[in-house]
């Protein structure tokens, strides 16, 4: 049975200012979380000399351990003009496991399942998230973040957060993000830092 709760201790009521770095490495091996470390050897093992692995590479026989955690985005063109953010993507949550569904469902009581980032996302923080995953499908980056990854209405939780680009076709563009959260509830704080890595696939073994 899962120790999995969505509730957070009834002292995390206040909502901390955040504070955001950002850094590029060259390696995995920053990597802090085991869960996350492990997929992320999972998806190199998948790249068959490739930069991307395919995403029907990825099979979730191979990785029960991380399925609760797992979410897989689709990354969809649209033209600039109707972008959320002046971008050219947009992302919808095409699956995920039982601790992001939790997550999610306890905050809207909705499902994740389905949903474009930019509608789920605060209308203040829009450009920014929609930013950030930007160099995921138009560089091929992966992205790590650690720190305090999820501030909502009355939670907070400081662990990790990791997202590699799969593509459809061998060679081919990025067509969507296989990601995985990894946390724990956290002492609140009036201060919170969130440190933002991107690691370019084509550099790494």
């Amino acid at each position: 049975m899962s120790s999995f709760s969505p509730v957070p201790p009834p002292e995390d009521r206040v909502r901390p200012i955040m504070r955001v770095q950002y850094a590029r490495a060259e390696t995995l091996d920053i990597i802090a979380q085991p869960t996350l470390a492990r997929l992320a050897q999972y998806w190199l093992s998948r790249r068959n000399g490739a930069e991307l692995p395919l995403r029907s590479s990825i099979d979730p026989l191979d990785i029960p351990w991380a399925l609760p955690k797992l979410y897989l985005v689709d990354c969809v063109r649209v033209d600039p003009a109707t972008a959320a953010d002046g971008g050219r993507w947009r992302y919808r949550y095409r699956l995920a496991g039982e601790e992001i569904e939790a997550m999610y469902h306890t905050e809207t009581r909705a499902s994740i399942r389905g949903q474009w980032l930019d509608d789920i996302i605060p209308a203040d923080g829009v450009a920014a998230v929609m930013e950030r995953w930007r160099p995921l499908p138009e560089q091929h980056m992966v992205l790590y973040m650690h720190g305090m990854i999820y501030r909502l209405s009355h939670r907070v939780a400081r662990g990790g957060r990791l997202m590699l680009p799969l593509c459809d076709e061998p060679g081919g563009p990025c067509t969507s993000l296989l990601g995985a959260t990894e946390y724990d509830w956290a002492d609140l704080s009036k201060q919170a830092d969130i440190v933002i890595t991107q690691i370019p696939a084509a550099g790494l073994p």
